[in-house]
């Protein structure tokens, strides 16, 4: 981890692109991006600097924040297997090997209780009677603990969107009509089952796949060498954008590819300790507006760099910036 002095400097780079992991990152834990992080975000965008979306979620569960924080670069989703333009549809596919995946899903059929969900390119499979059913279940089962806002978010990227419920898991093979993204599974309340679960597939096609994880007790498995690091190898090549000139934010270990490449990798105060350790610089957590408290520093780093200052009058020197404000060299 770098000192305050080395992040002084750091944040003096000539940094061209900013990739924000969403869950326990760009939003809180009631589901929302805070005024100030919006604030924030157009700021750091305002000084030229590209901002998009690095997530495990999907594209029809990402593309309202996507659109919300007005990314202008393509966003990464699907742990990486996913690239896509949100205004002109362009996408890049790395996709899992349709009869690996069919595989997978038979494998899980041994261990009692396992949840699984099979990303495509618009949609999910879901092998259950009913995913809509399943998750309103599952908000009524806890406390209320989410604002209305924050529910009605929930609801808006994880259950209404395109998913195909389909009852077992035979039904799911006969429903995957093409190779997904990834495949997501969720253990059961024995933790030794998922981990044998792992070992078992590893054995099997350790050589074909990639495993990360975004939450607790659950894997996503991709095809091989398929990661948000990769993801963001791919995008900047055709940005023409150098590593050095790229900043994450990440909480969890799905993100560690890609803040451990980055040039300034950062890791959100309620990181797991390994994915701290491996970061630049560590922030605030997500519920105490860490990310924008990094952005702020980021932008006042920048700013420095620019050797640009506001002015307060109308001086003759003054320029007329992208903005229409009014600036002065210093």
């Amino acid at each position: 981890m770098t000192s305050k002095n080395e992040l002084d400097m750091l944040l003096k780079n000539n940094f061209k692109l900013i990739a924000l992991d969403v869950d326990g990152t760009l939003i809180n834990n009631d589901h929302i991006v805070t005024p100030r992080t919006l604030r924030a975000i157009k700021q750091a965008k305002d000084l030229g600097i590209k901002v998009t979306i690095a997530t495990g979620r999907h594209y029809p569960s990402v593309i309202r924040l996507a659109r919300k924080i007005q990314i202008n670069a393509p966003l990464i989703c699907c742990d990486g297997a996913v690239i896509r333009d949100i205004y002109s549809n362009d996408s890049i596919y790395h996709l899992l090997p349709q009869e690996i995946a069919v595989d997978i899903m038979r494998m899980t059929q041994s261990y009692e209780n396992f949840t699984v969900k099979v990303f495509i390119k618009n949609g999910k499979i879901y092998i259950g009677q009913s995913y809509k059913g399943d998750y309103f279940r599952k908000f009524l089962s806890v406390p209320f603990k989410h604002s209305l806002k924050g529910y009605f978010n929930l609801l808006r990227d994880f259950v209404f969107i395109p998913v195909q419920s389909t009852g077992n898991t035979q039904g799911a093979i006969a429903a995957l009509n093409e190779p997904p993204a990834k495949v997501l599974v969720y253990g059961n309340k024995r933790p030794e089952d998922l981990k044998d679960f792992i070992d078992e597939i590893l054995a099997k096609y350790g050589e074909s796949i990639a495993i990360t994880s975004s939450m607790e007790n659950s894997i996503d498995i991709l095809n091989a060498g398929i990661s948000k690091a990769k993801g963001l190898v791919i995008l900047t090549e055709k940005l023409g954008i150098k590593r050095d000139e790229i900043i994450t934010v990440g909480d969890n270990f799905n993100d560690l590819e890609m803040i451990k490449y980055a040039g300034l990798g950062v890791a959100m105060g309620n990181a797991p300790e390994q994915v701290k350790n491996e970061a630049d610089y560590v922030t605030d957590t997500n519920n105490n507006e860490g990310l924008a408290k990094f952005l702020e520093k980021l932008i006042q780093g920048q700013a420095k760099t620019k050797k640009l200052v506001r002015c307060q009058t109308k001086p003759s020197a003054a320029k007329e910036g992208d903005t229409g404000e009014l600036f002065c060299d210093v």
